[in-house]
C-alpha cells in the first residue's frame, strides 16, 4: 500500500495538463512494476473514461480499489491530488500578484505548449496500448475508430453524441 501511495504522489507531481497525461505515467509505474496487468489497465481506462470526473483521478481510484479495496482507492486518490493541491496553494498568491507581468505571461505560453505535447504523447501512448500492445490486433477497433472520427467531424462540439455512438458501436460489434 505504501508503494502505491508513493507511486501516485509521484504521478500527481508530474501530471501537468490534466488526467489524460497521467495515463502513460500510471501505466509505466503500475503495469511495469507488475501491480496490475496491461489488460486490467486498459479496462480501467475504459471505465474511467465512461464515469464522471477527471480520468486521472478515476484511474488512480480504480487502481487503488483493485489493489486494496476502498482504503486503497482513498489513498491513491488522495495521493494523486495532493501535489497539485499543494503547488496551487503555495503559488496562488504569487500568480495573482504577477499575472500581468510579461515573464509570467510568457511562462504560461510555454506551459501551454508543453501541455499540448504531453497530451499528444498520452494520446499516442493510448493508441499504442489499445491497438498494438493487446494480445491480438483487433481490426474491429479500427472500424469503430474510423466511424468515430467521421462522426466527430460531422457532429462537431457534440461530444455526448460521439460517446453515445461509440457505446452503441461497441455493444453491436463486440
Amino acid at each position: 500500500m505504501i508503494e502505491l501511495l508513493f507511486v501516485f504522489l509521484y504521478v500527481g507531481l508530474l501530471t501537468i495538463g490534466g488526467g489524460i497525461v497521467a495515463i502513460p505515467i500510471i501505466q509505466q509505474q503500475v503495469v511495469s512494476k507488475g501491480l496490475i496487468s496491461l489488460t486490467d489497465f486498459i479496462v480501467m481506462i475504459g471505465v474511467a473514461e465512461s464515469t464522471p470526473g477527471p480520468i486521472g483521478i478515476n484511474v488512480s481510484t480504480f487502481v487503488g480499489y483493485d489493489q486494496f479495496g476502498i482504503i486503497g482507492a482513498l489513498i491513491t486518490t488522495t495521493a494523486f491530488i495532493t501535489p497539485s493541491f499543494l503547488i496551487l496553494l503555495l503559488s496562488i498568491n504569487w500568480i495573482k500578484k504577477y499575472r500581468k507581468h510579461p515573464y509570467v505571461n510568457q511562462w504560461f505560453k510555454y506551459l501551454k505548449a508543453v501541455v499540448a505535447g504531453l497530451i499528444m504523447y498520452a494520446t499516442f501512448t493510448l493508441i499504442d496500448i489499445g491497438f498494438f500492445q493487446t494480445s491480438s490486433l483487433d481490426f474491429r477497433s479500427f472500424i469503430i475508430l474510423g466511424i468515430l472520427i467521421l462522426a466527430s467531424i460531422k457532429l462537431y462540439k457534440k461530444p455526448w453524441a460521439i460517446v453515445l455512438i461509440g457505446g452503441i458501436l461497441g455493444i453491436l460489434i463486440y
